[in-house]
């Protein structure tokens, strides 16, 4: 190195060092630290006014797993100065899941007819609401990945800034704030629910199954199946079957079960056989609560005042609710409010021997959503089936299944009515076995003791038989009751060899027991009542030479339609006896521990 190389240096050595940016700053105000977010008493800091804060990438469910959430952003920038480090700040949502979804009304939430999304948005954003904000990240780097527990809804909320070397060059604003979460397996993040209640014409399983999981699946119960579920993890939390239809205590009783529970549980209602007849009006409110609309025009015909027929008109405008069992199904929330909740309703239509056409049960079926900041399942894609006449007020056309009287039929009959002008514009059609038994054995001329059919006699006792071959001399009430019965001519004598009245099975309770008969009164396999309830007939010349069932005794369509035997019987079975279990029952979706 040269002498002159040598004196250079140390000149640089010696003469003080001074920092200079790219852009020198022309300001006329003084410099001042960057603090109290780039201003002291309005004086404008050097360099944090200049900053162009980050942008947080726009997030999507794919960026998270079951185990972690992942977020990324745009670099910063300011003209004066280099970017030292981001600082990445979380929150989660504080307390109580209640504490966040209290703030927006029930309405709003989970009834999709007048959904507000900003003022939803709003809420979820309000900072008393979640927790303090905690440094998750600093340093160059611009992707994050937080890591959570294995199957936990974890949602967080993400801001980020970027910030300089020293103290002087300051921090840019906070970007706007992001709400992420976890993502759940399928099976937890989307429940599929199936809800189906029957009728005393609609015979069939009364069924909850939530996904793909039965709940409960029973036919030999009475009145209506409630089921609540919690919304925080749709754990079943209560399972019992109330008979309303024959004792009030029941009915005062499920009312009182029901208010047990907030909004943060599901409450799942379903029917079994008959249901209306004690339903009192404290159990309509209460499931009015819960969202429900149709179910207290029951209770208020036939729960809380006696019911009078007229021949001439429609009084008390009742002849659209005749006979008991119609198929009901519910899905509600406590303090959801009428008519918001989903509701299943059907007629209560009977036909006659229906071996392979069964009138519609109350069916719903839907997906409930779990929603990861409010931390609660929400009910989204439900699809309830209900009949036009209580949906819109429209009754089924004459002539079809649920009105299979000719419209000139109909008109007939109304032409003798003297009040007209107040005939009900639907009567529901009944023509079941069981409805119909007492027309059929009258009708056949099988009222004991005599049994005079396929006989004519005379003023001048002359006697005239059928002409038909005898295998045809079999009357409706025989077809379907074991064969032909014997017959008597008016002196006594034997007219037609069969049997005896009296020979028949079950004839008690074929002519009056049937009407007292349930699954719950007769006992094991029935034989309180008859032990020939729902077995197969032997074979005989009325069959034809084909094993058939009992018609008048089979399951589904007999006498007592509701008494089957060998039905299969599923039910969630309480754990806990002493009622403060966390979960009672076996089932749940989500084991959280958030």
């Amino acid at each position: 190195m040269s002498f002159w190389q040598q004196v250079l240096l140390l000149l640089c050595v010696a003469l003080p060092q001074v920092r200079s940016d790219y852009f020198p700053f022309k300001g006329e105000k003084p410099l001042y630290a960057a603090v109290a977010g780039g201003s002291i008493a309005g004086r404008t800091t050097r360099h944090s006014a200049q900053w162009q804060p980050p942008l947080l990438q726009p997030w999507d469910p794919l960026r998270s797993t079951s185990t972690s959430i992942t977020v990324s952003w745009t670099a910063g920038w300011n003209p004066w100065c280099d970017v030292a480090y981001y600082e990445l700040q979380a929150r989660r949502p504080a307390g109580h899941p209640l504490k966040l979804a209290s703030r927006l009304g029930l309405q709003y939430g989970e009834a999709d007819t007048e959904s507000d999304i900003p003022f939803e948005q709003k809420v979820t954003m309000q900072d008393e609401a979640w927790t303090q904000w905690g440094l998750q990240y600093k340093g160059r780097g611009r992707v994050f990945t937080k890591l959570v527990e294995l199957g936990t809804p974890h949602a967080v909320q993400f801001r980020v800034r970027a910030c300089g070397k020293v103290f002087l060059d300051g921090c840019s604003e906070w970007t706007p704030v992001q709400t992420t979460h976890t993502v759940l397996s399928a099976a937890q993040d989307k429940v599929n629910f199936h809800i189906r209640g029957t009728g005393k014409n609609a015979h069939n399983y009364t069924v909850i199954e939530i996904n793909r999981i039965t709940i409960y699946k029973r036919r030999d119960e009475t009145g209506l199946v409630l089921a609540v579920f919690s919304r925080l993890d749709f754990s079943l939390q209560w399972l019992r079957t109330y008979d309303t239809h024959r004792n009030r205590s029941e009915a005062l009783l499920m009312s009182k079960d029901i208010r047990r529970f907030n909004q943060t549980f599901f409450i799942v209602v379903a029917s079994a056989i008959a249901w209306e007849w004690h339903a009192p009006q404290s159990l309509v409110k209460t499931m009015e609560f819960c969202g429900a609309y149709h179910f207290g025009q029951w209770a208020h015909i036939f729960g809380e005042q006696k019911h009078y027929e007229s021949p001439a008109s429609d009084l008390q405008q009742t002849a659209s609710q005749e006979e008991f069992g119609h198929p009901y199904a519910f899905i509600g929330i406590p303090g959801i409010g009428t008519g918001n909740g989903w509701e299943s309703l059907m007629h209560n239509t009977g036909h006659y021997l229906p071996i392979n056409a069964k009138p519609q049960e109350a069916v719903i079926r839907g997906v409930s959503y779990y929603d990861y900041v409010f931390r609660l399942y929400r009910m989204q894609d439900v699809f309830p089936t209900k009949s036009a006449f209580y949906m819109k007020a429209t009754p089924p056309s004459a002539g079809t299944f649920h009105n299979p009287i000719p419209q000139i039929k109909r008109a007939a009959m109304s032409s003798n009515m003297p009040i007209s002008s107040m005939l009900p514009s639907y009567v529901p059609y009944v023509g079941s076995l069981q409805k119909s038994i007492t027309v059929i054995i009258e009708a056949n001329e099988t009222v004991p003791p005599f049994n005079f059919a396929f006989l004519l006699v005379t003023s001048a006792e002359v006697r005239y038989t059928d002409p038909r071959p005898r295998n045809f001399w079999v009357t409706e009430i025989e077809r379907i009751w074991e064969g032909s019965s014997a017959r008597y001519f008016r002196n006594g004598t034997l007219f037609a060899t069969g049997l005896a009245l009296y020979s028949r099975s079950c004839v008690d309770f074929v002519y009056h027991d049937f009407n007292f008969a349930s699954p719950e009164l007769c006992g094991d396999n029935f034989t309180k009542c008859c032990d020939k309830i729902d077995v197969p007939q032997v074979t005989s010349a009325t069959t034809e030479g084909r094993d058939t069932k009992r018609d008048w005794m089979a399951c589904s369509i007999g006498i007592a339609p509701t008494l089957c035997k060998n039905s299969e019987k599923v039910m969630q079975v309480n754990q806990s006896k002493d009622g403060t279990h966390k979960w009672p029952f076996p089932f749940r979706v989500i084991d959280w521990t958030s």
